[in-house]
């Protein structure tokens, strides 16, 4: 049972990685996979290669699976967007790293309309698929990615901006990220609101834990899964704070008593909280404020004004 495959490799994921590798083989087979490069254009004029793709890409098809209840998580979300947004006229809004579609199909369902953009070639399909199996027509998805925006989109074209899932760190220079900040600013009509949320890294940056557990998924008569993250943190070229993300998901899609290990990795800044709020204030966006869902520790939410005049 992968019941107790995790709580063995958990034992042995405090201990390190490699030993995590030992255990978990026991008496099952493993094999090890890494993501194929995929940098199809998927409603795009022009071809979006960033680095994250082969990582996001190699999730696209379980990435879906973060979310244990997708109902329920729309049905927050929706809330927690029209509560930032009340009193700015929101009608039009850029999902600016959609993912498979968690925070466009909610905003759609509250009746926004939406862009939903992400680097991601298998993300934005997925993200299409699930606004067509929601049934939210007013969610249109292309791929696009934060420093080329001002290609893709007129200046004033939205309202407001969201993009959620901590994925602006994957930007990791000041110049990246006041380029995102800025193409936000340019795309957004005077008084239009931004909305991002980041992991709260002034707080993991104490912590010595390494392993964080993403999803554990043993419900009976269907396929397991085990989703967890190893970091490593680092500093960067400009003395910058970075994390990679070592996700590792075991997949009991496979033939009975034997799982798939496949490994992906990506890089993110460390952004922290005073760090994001000095670059909004470069790139023009005033009353920003920094506030968490419900107290969640994972998760600063940062929203911003573009002036109006």
């Amino acid at each position: 049972m992968l019941r107790n495959l995790s709580r063995s490799t958990a034992r042995a994921l405090r201990r390190g990685p490699s030993a995590a590798t030992v255990s978990a083989s026991q008496g099952r087979t493993i094999t090890s996979t890494t993501a194929p490069n995929q940098n199809a254009t998927f409603g795009a004029t022009r071809k979006v290669d960033v680095d994250s793709n082969d990582y996001y890409n190699g999730l696209s098809q379980h990435y879906h699976m973060f979310q244990r209840d997708w109902d329920a998580m729309m049905r927050k979300e929706g809330k927690n967007f029209q509560t930032y947004f009340e009193g700015h006229d929101v009608k039009k809004v850029l999902d600016a790293s959609c993912g498979t579609g968690e925070q466009s199909i909610a905003l759609g369902k509250v009746g926004y309309d939406v862009i939903a953009t992400d680097p991601s070639a298998g993300l934005v399909e997925q993200c299409a698929q699930n606004a067509k199996k929601f049934e939210v027509p007013n969610v249109k998805s292309q791929q696009s990615d934060f420093l080329n925006l001002n290609k893709d989109f007129a200046p004033n074209s939205f309202d407001a901006i969201v993009s959620k899932g901590s994925s602006l760190p994957h930007l990791h220079t000041d110049a990246e990220l006041l380029s995102a900040c800025q193409n936000f600013h340019l795309l957004l009509r005077p008084g239009g609101v931004v909305n991002i949320g980041v992991r709260d890294y002034d707080y993991f940056i104490r912590q010595s834990q390494q392993i964080y557990a993403r999803q554990v998924r043993m419900t009976p008569g269907e396929p397991e899964h085990l989703m967890f993250d190893v970091w490593e943190w680092h500093k960067g070229a400009e003395a910058q704070q970075l994390v990679n993300f070592n996700t590792f998901h075991v997949n009991g899609e496979v033939v009975p008593g034997e799982y798939k290990t496949s490994k992906f990795v990506t890089t993110f800044r460390a952004l922290f909280q005073a760090e994001l709020v000095s670059i909004l204030e470069k790139a023009g966006f005033q009353d920003i404020k920094v506030s968490k869902i419900d107290g969640w520790l994972w998760e600063n939410v940062y929203s911003a004004t573009k002036p109006k005049a």
